[in-house]
């Protein structure tokens, strides 16, 4: 029934709201809403999550044994200025609403060398109004996609690794990351 990305996030926005308006109130439900939401809102270690669920996959698919306590992170795709908008729900001045940004959206230096997050498969090469998009599958259901290139190095059906310049950006690079439920919160590895 909560399949679809739409239907959860409507569901998550009217659980936000009623939670909202029971923090409002001076009602007794404000009582069992608000511990919940300060256990909802703390640090789960998306990041160091993320790498093990990688370390994982890469052990089923090489048969080889990974220890537990695995470095494997995940890097940066480039150096950048300052991130223009960040990931999630914002107030769009133009609409006068707030609209939600699934992506990153950083302030680069103009040819600036960008690199993967992690190894993967270069599966999809596509331009738009931005510039060109390379989208790379890290298995698993785990996608990494890179936008407002000017200029690809890699090719489609390429297999990359965290060493591999994938192309140089314009000044401004769109980063995205997905799976199969929707897009995933990347803000955890732009913190400075």
């Amino acid at each position: 029934m909560l399949g679809s990305f739409r239907i959860r996030m409507l569901v998550v926005i009217v659980i936000a709201a009623l939670a909202g308006l029971s923090m409002q109130s001076e009602h007794s439900s404000k009582k069992i809403v608000e511990p919940v939401i300060k256990y909802v809102m703390k640090d789960y270690g998306v990041q160091d999550n993320m790498a093990r669920y990688l370390s994982k996959l890469k052990d089923k698919e090489t048969a080889e044994t990974v220890s537990v306590s695995s470095t494997t992170a995940l890097q940066q795709p480039c150096d950048y200025a300052n991130i223009e908008r960040e990931y999630g729900w914002y107030w769009n001045e133009d609409t006068q609403q707030q609209e939600f940004f699934p992506a990153v959206l950083m302030n680069v230096e103009e040819n600036s060398t960008v690199k993967p997050i992690y190894e993967g498969r270069v599966v999809d090469i596509s331009s738009d109004e931005r510039g060109i998009t390379v989208l790379i599958d890290h298995g698993g259901s785990l996608y990494s996609s890179y936008g407002g290139l000017k200029e690809v190095l890699v090719e489609k059906e390429r297999d990359v690794d965290k060493d591999t310049i994938i192309g140089r950006s314009s000044r401004e690079l769109y980063f995205q990351m997905t799976s199969i439920d929707g897009p995933l919160n990347p803000n955890k590895l732009f913190e400075q």
